[in-house]
């Protein structure tokens, strides 16, 4: 904030130079006191107020309380670097005395409104402490561009005489200018009410007052300054005596140990005030410059600590985090357009908007771009001027390298996306190319069992029935024994031919109403004994075995047919085990599982363990369509076929099959 010097052309009419003051000057003992402060400081802070000022000092000076009172009031320093000086002309002669006696009668105001705030539990015991003081704003602005008609004006003891005087040579009286003054530095409302409504004939205008009852309290405060020696409109037009109201003793008391002191200085010199000013000017430059470094060092700092892979989520949040080191900003986050690159730090919009900024309007929004396209933006929430911050950081560039590097953010974002899109790409191109040669499999190897079927069924029927007709006439053991060899490697090529044509192509499934339960019951007892024979151990756990379901009973005990005998040949031999089948209904799916504690599932066996023909077993063992005909028929039934492989340790297979309902019947539906 800019500060007049407040001193205007003597040949100016009286009120031009009085609309022309911009603010009032400060006493030059504040400005010394307020400049002996920071010099004793030790290390200034970074808000450019400095150290603490005593608040006594102020409450003394109507300067100081001016600037107070006006919207975004400017720090310590600020008022010290701009706002000029009262004179030491205004040291001696009538001018001062008239200043000494408006100074005392100002601050008897303001110690009779402090104690009236005590009184009266005001909200805002300081702002009834400036409208105190600057009750009287036209004669402090009179006092600033013209001290000896000050002197002239309070001169005159005659109250009617000396408010037409103010109106031959002003066009209105000092109450309205202090008004216009008011309200043009932007003070206080109460400090406008106060400036215009003081005098005892507007009583009756309270109710035009913004704070009727509060300016009631400033007007109470007035009167018992009246009452002081430094009553500036006695009613007799003489001085009052000592006051025998205890309160006003007291309030007389106070006001010569707090003003005991020339209100101006008579050894300030234009040398000094120009001094003062600068220092506190180089002081506000040395903040503003300690500011800047800690912001490029914040910037810094949050390049360094990032990663390579940082996500823009991540980075977003850094972003906000670095964004409130700065003392201006009260909140930030970072909004991307895109919503996969990220949105604002966690939490903001949980809470309500009077502890939440971010519910509120940003007071500065920073546009992000990369490669001429918007990406996102900057949200500042500031508790200061927006173009302050601006004009600090501008000349930085530290804006531009935060653009620049959200820039990069998003176009690594966006590499990573088109990377991720392009493996997935590929890999569901793998995954089609599978799934058609595995088709193509399947219908080349069906083509083949038919051919194969149709070629080979003929001669392996004369086959069987001619050697059951040599098997029959035979007397010769060893003969019989060549021809039943004949005939089960006959058979075995039919069973063969029939489970390729399955695998290739299986046939419909026929559900129907079961248990699965008594299914897989019937299917441990088969290989019951066989299991005994091995010295291995067989276990069947069912949950609610009474339940029923509608499946393909057939197609059930095939798959368990199948992955049992796929335990036992894999538990052979390894000196005992134990295979276990569970089974029972988890949420809408029937699951089975066969446990073994054979040799498990190696590695190079897993890619083919559902490829016809492929065994893991000795050659001659098996024919290795046992696990590719279980995994088609339930595949057929829409389930799943997976295991788990810890070699050296078994197996266990896992399937899934839905739990359907069974149809309604054509009554039921129809009911």
């Amino acid at each position: 904030m800019r500060f007049q010097s407040g001193r205007t052309t003597p040949g100016e009419p009286l009120l031009g130079r009085l609309y022309g003051l911009a603010r009032l000057p400060v006493r030059p003992h504040s400005a010394r006191v307020v400049a002996a402060v920071f010099a004793d400081a030790v290390e200034a802070e970074d808000d450019e107020s400095g150290p603490v000022v005593p608040r006594t000092l102020p409450d003394l000076d109507p300067g100081w309380l001016a600037a107070e009172a006006t919207p975004g009031s400017p720090g310590a320093l600020q008022v010290l670097a701009n706002a000029p000086w009262w004179p030491s002309a205004t040291a001696s002669g009538p001018a001062a005395e008239a200043i000494q006696k408006l100074w005392r009668h100002a601050v008897a105001t303001a110690s009779a409104c402090r104690s009236l705030a005590k009184e009266h539990d005001d909200r805002d015991p300081d702002g009834l402490i400036r409208a105190g003081m600057l009750h009287g704003l036209g004669r402090w602005a009179l006092a600033a561009v013209d001290p000896e008609r000050l002197a002239l004006w309070l001169a005159e003891p005659d109250r009617e005489a000396r408010r037409r005087r103010e109106i031959a040579e002003l066009g209105l009286d000092l109450r309205e200018v202090g008004r216009c003054l008011a309200e043009r530095w932007g003070c206080d409302p109460l400090i406008v009410d106060a400036a215009w409504l003081y005098g005892e004939d507007d009583a009756d205008l309270l109710a035009a007052a913004r704070e009727p009852a509060r300016l009631a309290l400033v007007r109470e405060a007035i009167r018992r300054a009246e009452a002081t020696p430094w009553a500036l409109d006695p009613p007799d037009g003489r001085t009052p005596a000592m006051p025998a109201d205890p309160r006003l003793r007291i309030l007389v008391a106070e006001v010569q140990a707090r003003t005991g002191a020339p209100f101006t200085a008579a050894d300030a010199s234009p040398f000094e005030e120009r001094a003062v000013r600068d220092a506190a000017r180089l002081r506000i430059r040395l903040a503003e410059m300690t500011r800047t470094a800690a912001s490029r060092q914040r910037l810094i700092d949050a390049v360094a600590d990032s990663v390579p892979d940082e996500t823009p989520e991540n980075w977003a949040v850094r972003a906000g985090r670095a964004w409130c080191g700065e003392p201006e900003v009260n909140a930030a986050r970072v909004v991307w357009r895109e919503p996969r690159m990220g949105a604002a730090a966690p939490g903001l919009d949980d809470e309500p908007e009077s502890e939440n900024p971010s519910r509120r309007g940003a007071s500065w929004t920073i546009p992000l771009e990369s490669a001429g396209e918007s990406i996102g933006e900057i949200q500042l929430w500031l508790d200061a001027d927006v173009q302050a911050l601006h004009d600090r950081l501008g000349p930085t560039r530290v804006i531009e390298a935060w653009k620049s590097w959200s820039a990069h953010v998003a176009g690594r974002a966006l590499q990573d996306r088109r990377l991720r899109a392009a493996v997935e790409g590929s890999r569901e191109a793998s995954r089609s190319a599978r799934a058609r040669l595995q088709t193509a499999k399947l219908d080349a190897l069906a083509e083949f069992a038919a051919g194969a079927g149709h070629e080979l069924n003929n001669p392996l029927a004369v086959i069987v029935g001619r050697a059951q007709l040599l098997q029959a006439k035979a007397e010769d053991p060893e003969t019989k024994r060549s021809l039943g060899i004949i005939l089960s490697q006959a058979q075995r090529t039919h069973r063969i031919l029939r489970d390729l044509m399955f695998i290739a192509r299986p046939g419909t499934s026929r559900p129907r109403l079961c248990r699965p339960a008594d299914v897989l019951r019937a299917c441990l007892a088969d290989f019951q004994a066989e299991c005994e024979s091995r010295g291995l151990r067989l276990v069947g756990e069912f949950d609610e075995p009474e339940q029923q379901a509608w499946t393909d009973p057939d197609g059930l005990r095939h798959v368990a047919d199948v992955l049992i005998r796929n335990a036992l040949q894999a538990s052979s031999g390894n000196g005992g085990g134990t295979i276990r089948l569970r089974a029972g209904r988890q949420g809408r799916e029937l699951r089975i599982q066969v446990a073994d504690t054979g040799k498990g599932i190696a590695p190079t066996e897993a890619p083919h363990l559902f490829d016809p023909f492929f065994c893991g077993r000795q050659a001659g063992r098996g024919l290795g369509l046992g696990l590719a005909r279980a995994a088609r028929i339930v595949e057929r039934a829409g389930g799943s076929l997976t295991w788990d492989p810890a070699p050296g340790q078994g197996s266990i297979f896992h399937v899934r099959i839905p739990w359907e309902r069974p149809p309604e019947e054509p009554a039921a539906r129809g009911a």
